[in-house]
């Protein structure tokens, strides 16, 4: 199919003005009593209703009903979507190919091109092509990168960021093919979120000119996003004279994180570097980590070192230090033995994120020998079974804990399934339904469906949906100010985030009512990936726990930059109280993740936050 090309190469990409409504005069467009009937149908993902609210002869009611598509993302409300696109306002057919880019079809993208091809404004147009390539992309059937570089060199903003990452994404074979013109788009550029987002796939390129590239963007004066992918692409190259540059960068947060990984791959690593990483480390969750890496460079008092490292992990007052600790492995045996981190596992009193750590560091460097010592025990004529030996899958799923429970079901599903029943037998599933909550503990549930399903050859792609359980609040909703500002005072700082309730209402709303009433207070960043997110807000402060209701998916008009705020889940329909704040674009998340607020100040201090900082507070800004 020719439609890419078609739509992609056939145009100088038209920017211009959004064509929005006049604003209203109420806190938030939803207090105007004519949505009611939109967001009802969104919230229910009545595909019939919201068709028939595209007819309606109040152009508000048409948009607001044409983005509740972009929610839902259902198939059969392409034909209305379609029908919308020769609405008589521009702003509704705009929205309509916005929506349609999440679910259109190879028959959709071909009468949008015609469409595109036809239309007289230039935000429908432009919508039409941006909505197409997304389409294209999300279809599997973009893969040309002739295509894509022709998109990205006539593209701004976000749309030249999308296909940066759609770009960066192609097999390495393809990228190699066309390595002149991708090291080309970094002469037309000047260091910014697309430049990030390209130097990832530098390591797939590679060469001399690569590998320049990466030494350059490394550099302490490089915006952070930059900086980050680039340390992250030169790790596939890294040379002993790399090793200063990655030392200076191993100081906090994001940057300190990816450098010292880095340093791991290092073929060797002096005394003197190991000694600038320890004294550099400013966050005692790097320090730790720092600990493992003098350990693997040799250093000669590596007897206390692991006695610390060892102390560390067995007693420190954090908890996400202790897990750090265990986790730092300077040796195939691990900081701590075996029995070790199975009695931290099964004590319930120890900190969620130290019971993870400990299942990791026990199945990682034992569960495979002790796995196959029982096995070589079990015959015919014996009934000794695994559960009678202490393993760490067998604790962790009798543990009652739906984080290691879960954590078990994922190791289970990365190693292949449980075929034959070893693990999960009829009478452990029976166990694990009744411990594991329907709403809290989906996450673990469907992953226990995805087993079963695998063992009896059922279909285990699409989970089922979730039925709808949380009803937005009108009177809140109504009542919630557009733009709402929020402080999040952290260790390393504050942090601003204003709520967009236009676009995502029940997301705003529960957002809003957690923060009056203290949730987040003392809640702990679980989770820090360099370059892409910083996350927290979990009530076990693991990442595995949740509320016993779930919220609807919200998609609005606005997409994944940096500072973007989401909330985080387990498939369509499943999120609830975590959050995460982006640390540069992420196109990959678009359409996928209700993106509900954005960061308005503390970028910085977003970019310094590390695994175990805590919010102090969280606040409403009157």
């Amino acid at each position: 199919m020719r439609i890419p090309l078609l739509l992609f190469s056939a145009t100088a990409i038209l920017i211009g003005c959004s064509g929005a409504t006049p604003k209203e005069p109420f806190p938030n467009r939803w207090s105007d009593v004519r949505l009611s009937p939109v967001l009802e149908a969104q919230e229910h993902r009545d595909t019939k209703a919201l068709c028939s609210l595209l007819e309606d002869p109040e152009v508000v009611v048409r948009e607001a009903a044409a983005l509740a598509f972009a929610s839902v993302q259902d198939s059969v409300s392409i034909p209305c979507l379609l029908k919308a696109l020769g609405d008589d306002v521009a702003v509704v057919r705009a929205t309509a190919a916005f929506s349609l880019g999440f679910i259109a079809n190879r028959n959709a993208l071909e009468e949008m091109a015609r469409r595109a091809l036809e239309e007289k404004d230039s935000t429908v147009q432009r919508a039409l092509f941006t909505a197409s390539f997304l389409a294209t992309q999300r279809s599997g059937q973009l893969k040309d990168p002739k295509a894509i570089i022709n998109y990205l060199e006539r593209s701004s903003g976000h749309e030249r960021i999308r296909a940066a990452d759609a770009l960066r994404r192609l097999p390495d074979s393809s990228l190699q093919r066309i390595s002149a013109d991708y090291l080309a788009l970094f002469d037309s550029i000047n260091p910014s979120e697309t430049e990030a987002i390209l130097t990832l796939a530098l390591s797939k390129i590679g060469g001399t000119d690569a590998v320049s590239l990466a030494r350059q963007y490394a550099q302490e004066e490089m915006p952070n996003a930059l900086r980050v992918n680039a340390l992250r692409a030169l790790t596939t190259f890294i040379e002993p004279k790399d090793g200063d540059l990655f030392v200076s960068a191993a100081r906090e947060g994001a940057v300190g994180t990816v450098a010292i990984e880095g340093l791991h791959l290092l073929p060797s690593l002096d005394h003197d570097q190991a000694m600038a990483v320890r004294k550099a480390a400013v966050d005692p969750l790097l320090a730790t980590q720092a600990l493992s890496l003098a350990l693997w460079a040799g250093e000669k008092d590596s007897d206390s070192l692991t006695a610390l490292l060892h102390h560390t992990a067995m007693s420190d007052p954090s908890p996400y230090v202790r897990a750090a600790a265990i986790l730092a492995n300077p040796s195939q045996f691990g900081v701590i033995t075996l029995t070790e981190a199975l009695d931290l596992l099964v004590d319930p009193s120890i900190h969620p994120a130290v019971r993870q750590a400990a299942f990791t560091s026990a199945s990682k460097d034992q569960a495979a020998e002790h796995m196959r010592q029982f096995q070589q025990m079990i015959r015919p004529d014996e009934d000794r079974r695994w559960r009678d030996l202490r393993s760490p899958l067998h604790e962790a799923f009798h543990s009652g804990d739906a984080g290691l429970i879960c954590a078990s079901l994922e190791q289970l599903l990365e190693t292949g399934g449980d075929p034959d029943s070893l693990f999960i037998t009829p009478e452990l599933e029976r166990t694990l339904r009744d411990t594991l909550r329907p709403l809290a503990d989906l996450e673990a549930l469907r992953l226990l469906d995805k087993i079963i399903a695998m063992r009896t050859g059922s279909q285990t792609s699409t989970p089922a949906p979730v039925r709808f359980n949380h009803p937005v609040d009108p009177v809140k909703l109504r009542a919630l100010k557009q733009g709402q500002r929020y402080r999040i005072v952290t260790v390393k700082g504050e942090i601003i985030i204003a709520t967009d309730v236009d676009d995502c209402p029940g997301s705003s709303v529960v957002f809003d009512s957690l923060v009056v009433a203290s949730y987040y207070n003392g809640k702990s960043f679980h989770r820090m990936v360099p370059g892409f997110v910083v996350q927290g807000g979990c009530p076990r402060g693991d990442g595995y726990g949740g509320m016993p209701w779930t919220l609807r998916t919200e998609i609005g008009s606005k997409l994944f930059t940096a500072g973007s705020v989401g909330l985080a889940s387990a498939g369509r329909d499943t999120e609830s109280c975590q959050f995460f704040i982006t640390h540069s674009a992420t196109p990959h998340l678009d359409g996928r993740y209700t993106r509900f607020g954005e960061v308005v100040s503390g970028m910085d201090v977003v970019w310094r936050l590390q695994v175990g900082d805590a919010m102090e507070r969280v606040e409403r800004i009157e």
